[in-house]
């Protein structure tokens, strides 16, 4: 028969743990198991005294939040409801000012968002939108080998003998293969500098080349790949993907963009111990090889890798879904794509005091009688759009803009 301890018990055990007796010895001396004893003890030294008061029967509570004090949930949605305007950080730190939340444990702004995200648009309001243009919102990821791969910049990574540079890092969403990081320098003549579109896109067709081409691609807000502000218009970024029927997905929050957020870290580590190498070229190639380790040779940490190499465990991620070669891009790129892809766009921009707006990085004048006012644009074919007024919809002018050719998105002399 099955014996539970009880409060006096549990007590007990930290107070001849707190004496210097070991595991072994209390055991001996309350007659409950080593396992219980370093249970407990474990236990106390996380928790505290709520480890030692008596548990709950039944199932244990799920969702957010349910592993903290009650408390703590709901001042939380107290204090969101008061000021619907705070986030989840200044919810937090209000939340540390009272006087029982030393008594506690508290969550990070993360786990508060997260519980928020649940109530929908009663407790949190949607901003702006900020979204490519797309038919449709786009369904969730799926989980196959490149069915989804991530994309994220780590910079500034100091390298022993060469100095700053940035690695440009893909990761498969469904299996957390390294599908491929590249090095690229942090300085210009000498000034800080980012990773360029061309760049990227050489990095991009690198992968493609090797593993063939994905469903989809999810990244940030990257200034290379989308421009700021509301109603952006899509970068070269966007626009070769979608000419190569890739779908590109914004992430909302970092947690989405995980598996490759924590490439990062495992290079950082990984990387350590090498050099000093004074070229780029020689970290490249170092990367390279360290990253065919992590793929055939290293046990994972991944989904389903169970301290397995992701290769062994996901062996059809060497069979391209769709082939790529570089020499075929412009075969495969579909012009009528990206201009069914743009149709469904509706950019907002309001005008100066002169009447004059942005569009594309480049300036438009819809004229004097027009100025401080909204105007949308539609796309119409090739690179002409239509500018009407909003919201009355009175055409204004049509506009044409540059860099929207074949040669333009994908760098690559067009055989049209």
């Amino acid at each position: 028969m099955k014996r539970y301890t009880n409060y006096a018990d549990r007590q007990e055990i930290i107070v001849l743990h707190q004496q210097d007796q070991s595991y072994h010895q209390i055991a001996q001396e309350t007659g409950w198991s080593f396992e219980v004893v370093r249970k407990i003890c474990r236990n106390y030294q996380r928790e505290g005294e709520r480890a030692l008061q008596p548990r709950p029967l039944g199932r244990p509570a799920s969702g957010p939040l349910s592993t903290f004090d009650p408390l703590v949930r709901w001042a939380s949605l107290r204090l969101k409801c008061q000021h619907p305007g705070w986030g989840p950080d200044v919810v937090l730190a209000e939340m540390a000012t009272r006087p029982w939340a030393k008594r506690v444990k508290l969550p990070s702004a993360s786990q508060i968002g997260f519980y928020f995200s649940q109530f929908g648009e009663r407790l949190v309001r949607v901003r702006p939108h900020k979204q490519l243009p797309q038919a449709e919102p786009l369904k969730p990821a799926v989980r196959r080998v490149h069915g989804c791969w991530q994309l994220d910049m780590d910079e500034q990574v100091a390298l022993p003998g060469y100095g700053p540079a940035h690695i440009l890092n893909l990761v498969d969403y469904a299996s957390g293969l390294k599908i491929g990081s590249s090095v690229w320098p942090a300085q210009q003549a000498g000034r800080p500098c980012r990773v360029s579109w061309p760049q990227m896109q050489h990095s991009l067709r690198q992968a493609f080349s090797k593993w063939g081409l994905p469903q989809r691609i999810r990244t940030d807000r990257d200034r290379v790949i989308v421009t700021p502000g509301n109603y952006p218009f899509p970068q070269p970024f966007s626009l070769w993907l979608v000419g190569l029927a890739i779908e590109h997905e914004l992430i909302r929050r970092v947690i989405e963009n995980g598996s490759v957020e924590r490439s990062h870290r495992t290079w950082e580590g990984r990387l350590s111990g090498y050099g000093p190498y004074p070229h780029l070229a020689q970290w490249q190639q170092l990367i390279d090889y360290e990253l065919w380790r992590m793929n055939a040779v290293l046990p994972s940490r991944g989904r389903h890798c169970r301290r397995q190499p992701p290769l062994v465990v996901y062996p059809e991620a060497r069979i391209p879904q769709r082939w790529y070669r570089p020499q075929d891009e412009l075969a495969l790129f579909d012009w009528q794509r990206v201009q069914d892809y743009l149709a469904t766009g509706q950019w907002l921009r309001h005008t100066n005091g002169k009447g004059q707006f942005s569009f594309n990085g480049q300036k438009f004048q819809a004229g004097l009688a027009y100025k401080r006012r909204w105007v949308q644009i539609i796309y119409l074919s090739d690179d002409t759009f239509q500018v009407t007024c909003h919201p009355d919809k009175t055409s204004l002018k049509t506009i044409q803009v540059t860099g929207l050719t074949v040669s333009d998105i994908t760098g690559l002399a067009s055989q049209l």
